[in-house]
């Protein structure tokens, strides 16, 4: 489904905290620096660092279709071959 969800697995020793980003299809499970699977020693536990994870996540900078759009419209501009006549009426003072 396209939504955010945090949540919870039991697991031997305790529990994992996951979260679920709108553009993924998979929970992601929190990792230590080292890459490996926090395992929290109660579910509220693993829930609450869950919920920090999605605020960080959320709160971070994202990128834009449109700042894209507009880089590609800039290069565009510079490297795209001009039409030979597109400049010659404004070189003579008319405009089209």
């Amino acid at each position: 489904m396209n939504e955010f969800q945090i949540g919870t697995e039991a697991v031997a020793g305790g529990h994992l905290g996951w979260i679920r980003k709108v553009h993924r299809a998979t929970n992601e499970v929190l990792k230590d620096h080292r890459g490996e699977p926090i395992i929290f020693p109660t579910q509220d536990a693993a829930k609450a660092a869950a919920g920090e994870a999605m605020v960080a996540y959320l709160n971070k900078p994202m990128l834009r279709d449109g700042a894209r759009v507009e880089a590609m419209s800039k290069a565009e501009a510079l490297f795209k071959p001009r039409h030979p006549f597109a400049d010659a009426g404004v070189a003579n003072g008319k405009v089209a």
